[in-house]
């Protein structure tokens, strides 16, 4: 029985913004988690995207060695750099959607900051007082990179930004509009 009370007093203390936003409060620090969006469909389609694209380029790979015309290896190899860069964008597209977590940690007077990749990613440290500005990030509905970091196939789409050093550090991607303004609320009630 005592386990049982432990473990409701544990996520007693959990709040919820939406379906994605876990706020764990101690006396001490408060911790936020924000689980990527994840559609099982899309996943699959983007799967099957990255799949395809790899073994395109495993082909275009195999060719280079069998063209004899030095102008034709050069564009082989132009084309197989911009293969590379979106190979790389896709899986880790794809990694984001299956693994991905924004942990945020407000402690010690400090805001600490891990995109988390299946257990990796490195821990930014912000000190609060230097912080200034937390703003929902304004997007525009007519610009194109808004609207294509917006997509399920990018990693991006940040709805809240502070400036630190005269640098915008921005966070929590992909929320909704209303979750944004509560997360908000909740970081500007712990930073002060």
């Amino acid at each position: 029985m005592e386990f049982i009370d432990i473990f409701a007093q544990k996520f007693k203390s959990m709040e919820y913004i939406g379906k994605r936003i876990s706020i764990k409060r101690s006396d001490k620090e408060t911790s936020i988690v924000i689980v990527s969006q994840s559609e099982k469909t899309k996943n699959i389609l983007l799967f099957a995207w990255f799949f395809i694209w790899t073994v395109s380029g495993i082909v275009v790979l195999t060719q280079y060695f069998l063209i004899p015309d030095p102008n034709t290896k050069v564009m082989l190899i132009v084309w197989l750099g911009f293969w590379a860069y979106f190979e790389f964008r896709i899986f880790k597209a794809f990694m984001w959607r299956k693994f991905g977590v924004e942990k945020i940690k407000l402690k010690e007077n400090k805001f600490f900051y891990k995109r988390d990749v299946a257990g990796k990613g490195k821990i930014k440290v912000y000190e609060c007082d230097f912080i200034k500005d937390i703003r929902i990030v304004d997007l525009k509905e007519n610009s194109f990179a808004d609207n294509m970091n917006k997509s399920y196939w990018m990693v991006g789409g940040e709805k809240l930004a502070f400036d630190y050093y005269g640098k915008e550090i921005k966070f929590a991607m992909q929320i909704e509009e209303s979750e944004a303004k509560a997360l908000l609320k909740v970081i500007r009630s712990e930073i002060k």
